[in-house]
C-alpha cells in the first residue's frame, strides 16, 4: 500500500489529552486564591503560582530555583534545611502533613502570618512536596481587634469604685464566667492596694444566675481581697439565690452578708468610723 506523501503526522489522541490536562491544571493552579508553592528535597523552589507571587512580592523568575527559605524570616529561614533533612533522613514528621499557623516574609521584608499545609507529592522519583500558604494578616488583626476591644469591655464592666476612705464598692452585673473573673480579682486587688482599702463591698445584686462555677468565682475573689487584709461584705444576695446556694451547698458561713447593697455600704462607714445616720 503506498504512503501518501502529503499526509500530516497526527499527534497520538493520549499525547493531545495530556496536554490540554496540563493546561487546564496549570489554568486552576494560578486561579485558586491560596499560594501554592512546591519544592524538591532540598529545599529548591520549582513551582510558584500567581497567588504566591501576590501573598509574597515575589515575581515567578525570581523565586524558581531559589531556596523556598527565602520566603521565611529568622530564625526560622535558618531550620527549614535541618526540617526537610530530618524528614528525609528519618521519616519522622513535624510540619510534613500538619497545617498549622507560621510566619513569611514578603519581598520588602515585611513579616506577617500565614496558615501553611505541607504535604509529600506521589511521585516515582526524588521527593517532591507542596507547600498551600494563605495570608491570615487581616484575620488576626481581626482577631486582635476583637480581643482589645473584650478586655476594655470587660475592665469597664468590673470597676472597682472608691466610695470613702478605705472602702471600696466593686459592683457586679451579668453573668461571671472564668476570664471575667479573673479581670475581676486583678481589679479588685489593684483598688484595694491602690486605695489602701480596708472594707471591700462585693455587691451582685446584678449577677443574674449564682451557680456553683459563680459561686467558687466569688469566694476566690473574696479570698484574695482577704489576704490583702480587706474585709469582704457581700451583698445583694436575693432569698432564691440564697436558696440555691443551700441546696448547692455552696458554704458562704464565714463571709459577712447584707441583704442589701445601701445595708452593706451602711456597715461598711460604720467600720472605718464614719457615723452614718439612717432615714
Amino acid at each position: 500500500m503506498t504512503k501518501n506523501p502529503r499526509a500530516k503526522p497526527r499527534a497520538s489522541k493520549a499525547s493531545s489529552e495530556k496536554t490540554d490536562s496540563s493546561v487546564t491544571l496549570e489554568a486552576v493552579i494560578n486561579s485558586v486564591l491560596d499560594g501554592i508553592i512546591t519544592i524538591d528535597a532540598k529545599g529548591t523552589v520549582e513551582t510558584f503560582n500567581r497567588a504566591a507571587e501576590r501573598i509574597f512580592g515575589y515575581s515567578l523568575d525570581e523565586v524558581i530555583g531559589q531556596n523556598v527559605k527565602m520566603l521565611m524570616p529568622a530564625p526560622f529561614a535558618d531550620e527549614h534545611d535541618g526540617y526537610l533533612k530530618n524528614y528525609t533522613d528519618t521519616g519522622v514528621k513535624k510540619i510534613i502533613g500538619i497545617g498549622r499557623e507560621v510566619v513569611g516574609r514578603r519581598s520588602n521584608g515585611t513579616v506577617f502570618p500565614l496558615d501553611l499545609a505541607v504535604t509529600e507529592m506521589p511521585t516515582t522519583g526524588a521527593r517532591k512536596f507542596v507547600g498551600i500558604v494563605r495570608d491570615i494578616s487581616e484575620k488576626k488583626e481581626s482577631e486582635n481587634l476583637i480581643a482589645r476591644q473584650s478586655d476594655a469591655l470587660m475592665e469597664l464592666s468590673t470597676p472597682a469604685i472608691k466610695i470613702w476612705d478605705s472602702v471600696v464598692l466593686l459592683p457586679l452585673i451579668g453573668v461571671i464566667d472564668t476570664n471575667r473573673a479573673q479581670q475581676i480579682i486583678e481589679n479588685l486587688l489593684e483598688s484595694v492596694v491602690e486605695n489602701e482599702a480596708r472594707v471591700v463591698i462585693v455587691d451582685v445584686t446584678g449577677v443574674p444566675i449564682i451557680d456553683t462555677t459563680v459561686a467558687q468565682h466569688l469566694l476566690k475573689t473574696i479570698g484574695a481581697a482577704g489576704m490583702l487584709g480587706a474585709r469582704v461584705i457581700l451583698t445583694g444576695i436575693s432569698p432564691e439565690i440564697a436558696q440555691t446556694l443551700v441546696r448547692l451547698r455552696v458554704d458562704f458561713s464565714d463571709i459577712h452578708t447584707c441583704g442589701t447593697l445601701r445595708a452593706g455600704v451602711g456597715e461598711a462607714l460604720a467600720s472605718v468610723g464614719m457615723q452614718v445616720i439612717a432615714k
